[in-house]
This record gives C-alpha cells, sequence and structure tokens, in this order.
C-alpha cells in the first residue's frame, strides 16, 4: 500500500471514530447540548482538527443522516422479493422497516426521532447543495420503494394520493417503533405483526363503496 492509500484510509477511519463519537453524544445529550468541541474530545481529535474533516455541527448531522438512511435503503432493497405480488411485497418491506429498527435502534433514532428538532438545522446548509442533494436522495429512494409496490397494487391512485399514503406509512411506522422498540424483542415483534396487517391492508386494498350509495 502507497503513502497516499494509507493516508486516504487513516482519514476515513478518523471520519469513522468522529461520526461514532457524535452519534453517541447527539443520542445521549440531545443535539442542541452537544457542542463541537466535545465530539472532537470524545474523538480523541483537537476541535480544529475536527473541523478539517466537518465544518459544522450541522453538517455532521447530515452525514450521520446520510449514514442511517445508506443502511435502512440496503435492508429494503435487499428484505424486498422482486418477482413477489404487490402485496407480499409490501408485507416484507415492513417487516424489514420493523427489523431495522430492532437492530439498529441507535440509527433509527437519529432518523427519526432524537434530532427531529434539529432538522430546521439543515436549513443552513443550502450552499453545501451536494451534501443535501445526497441526503434527500436516500430518503426519496428509501420512499421510492414504497411508491412503487403501491403504484403496482393500487394502479388507480393518483401521484398526489400515492405520495399522501406513503407519507402516512412512513409516519405510522414510525410511531409504532417510536413506542414499542426498546421493550422486550418479543413483544415488539408481535405488535410489530399485528401492526403490518394493519397498515397493509390500509395500503393496499380498495375502499368498499359506501352501502347507502351503492343502493
Amino acid at each position: 500500500m502507497g503513502v497516499r492509500e494509507r493516508r486516504e484510509r487513516e482519514k476515513e477511519m478518523r471520519r469513522k471514530a468522529i461520526r461514532k463519537a457524535a452519534r453517541k453524544l447527539f443520542l445521549t445529550q440531545g443535539y442542541e447540548a452537544t457542542t463541537m468541541p466535545a465530539i472532537a474530545a470524545a474523538a480523541e481529535l483537537a476541535p480544529g482538527t475536527l473541523y478539517l474533516y466537518f465544518p459544522s455541527k450541522q453538517a455532521l448531522y447530515v452525514e450521520l443522516l446520510i449514514e442511517g438512511y445508506d443502511l435502512l435503503l440496503a435492508r429494503l432493497q435487499a428484505g424486498v422479493p422482486q418477482d413477489a405480488p404487490p402485496r407480499r411485497q409490501a408485507e416484507a418491506l415492513i417487516g424489514t422497516f420493523m427489523e431495522f429498527a430492532l437492530e439498529h435502534p441507535d440509527y433509527f433514532d437519529i432518523i427519526f426521532f432524537v434530532l427531529q428538532g434539529a432538522r430546521h438545522m439543515v436549513h443552513d446548509l443550502h450552499a453545501q447543495r451536494l451534501l443535501m442533494d445526497r441526503l434527500l436522495s436516500r430518503e426519496h429512494a428509501c420512499k421510492a420503494i414504497a411508491s412503487d409496490i403501491l403504484h403496482r397494487g393500487r394502479p388507480e391512485l393518483s401521484a398526489a394520493e400515492r405520495q399522501r399514503k406513503i407519507e402516512a406509512v412512513w409516519a405510522m411506522l414510525a410511531g409504532v417503533v417510536m413506542y414499542y422498540v426498546r421493550d422486550d424483542p418479543q413483544v415488539f415483534r408481535l405488535l410489530a405483526a399485528e401492526a403490518r396487517e394493519i397498515i397493509v391492508a390500509a395500503m393496499m386494498d380498495s375502499p368498499k363503496p359506501d352501502a347507502k350509495r351503492g343502493k
């Protein structure tokens, strides 16, 4: 391995160490209370060195979001059988989502809950358009998997109707996880299975015509 390759590997290892330290502090102390000097100390770096890797706390936060979404996206892509009927795909998608939350609760918290109050800070990064585009592309890719399944199962829905359903499903899934993922894993899986049945029915079943109107 050449000198350049070794330096690049060392830089990437240091970036991982910084992200790990920041993730722990954000989760234990909250976004607002966590400072860049505290992150530097946790990563065993001088504050000035930290800024060489991440120009701001907001930029570091977005990197953690991207990291979490990358993991979630990979799991969703692998967890949905491509040749299955839409309903079976929807069941697999929701099951995979729940398992991700159970196996990676810290990443799930980063994406959905712990830093929700700090999401407005991301708007400070508009000058760093590439970073924001990376984040949005991951979020859209995750939801696009669900949207494609819904489009195959409910082709009569307009794009706007499909988008509203996906946003509602996304919120319901996050809500189930928020209340139960810290419980006993067996209890969570039982509740997740019940929630999956309810959500899939709401997502994939066409509404029945009103009985009075049908007469």
